[in-house]
């Protein structure tokens, strides 16, 4: 089946049984992705540090389970993980090598400009600390700390790749084929297609893809908007002018906006 929108975006959606969905309006992970590619290492470190840590807190829970196949939560984590190019030296090194933990994960969201949120997901000693240099960040820049989360996000694998001009009519069947939620093709002239995975698919879909002969821009774990908004061009520049400031604090790992 085949829904075009957002102008000459062509978008292709189906699940399971092949029925239409409804696309997340305006999402698109182009813009970011241009956005922060120079940043794109010390975010994948931040990433291994959160991971990790997740790791440690499972294995914490199940009194010093370090076992994938016996610790059902830290095999999940393992799994996203490896999902979100964690490098897997990283992962068995926290498997091996357990410590008491010394920091906590928390979020928060942060409003701004034209109805946008930010989630972030940050590590610190404590909460307050994590607070404290938000706050920072927000009485420089502008913002808002909200007092607990209203945005609704859902958690996606998202994977960008470059398609063959002669492959564009075949989008959706390679998507389906390849176990993707969703694709859209978000730049005709760049031929650049955006497909949507289960957090757990990521890789296999990944994989799938290169086989038909895409090529990967890039992947990840990122949280997606249940309703997404649509900020003006001051308010988008805004917003990524909070979010680059968020991304080069120390305890703050991801951020992720609501457009």
């Amino acid at each position: 089946m085949f829904s075009s929108i957002l102008g000459p975006r062509v978008c292709f959606t189906f699940n399971n049984i092949f029925k239409t969905q409804v696309r997340f309006a305006g999402h698109s992970k182009w813009s970011n992705i241009r956005h922060i590619k120079g940043a794109k290492d010390a975010q994948r470190s931040k990433l291994t540090v959160l991971y990790c840590h997740r790791m440690q807190v499972a294995i914490q829970e199940r009194s010093g389970d370090n076992n994938p196949d016996s610790n059902i939560k830290l095999k999940k984590i393992v799994s996203e993980a490896y999902s979100a190019g964690i490098p897997k030296a990283s992962l068995q090194n926290t498997l091996k090598n357990f410590k008491d933990l010394e920091k906590v994960e928390v979020k928060f969201e942060v409003s701004s400009g034209g109805g946008v949120a930010l989630l972030l997901e940050c590590m610190a000693k404590s909460r307050a600390n994590a607070e404290f240099e938000v706050y920072g960040t927000l009485k420089r820049k502008g913002g808002k700390l909200e007092r607990q989360l209203k945005t609704k996000f859902n958690r996606k694998g998202i994977i960008m790749a470059e398609v063959k001009k002669e492959a564009v009519s075949l989008l959706e069947d390679d998507a389906i084929e390849a176990g993707a939620e969703e694709v859209e093709l978000i730049n005709e002239e760049e031929l650049v297609a955006e497909f949507i995975t289960g957090v757990n698919e990521l890789n296999d879909v990944k994989e799938n893809l290169e086989g038909r002969g895409y090529k990967c821009i890039d992947s990840s774990l990122v949280y997606i908007p249940e309703l997404p908004v649509s900020p003006n061009t001051l308010e988008t520049k805004a917003a990524l002018s909070l979010k680059e400031a968020f991304e080069k604090l120390d305890t703050v790992m991801a951020v992720h906006l609501n457009f």
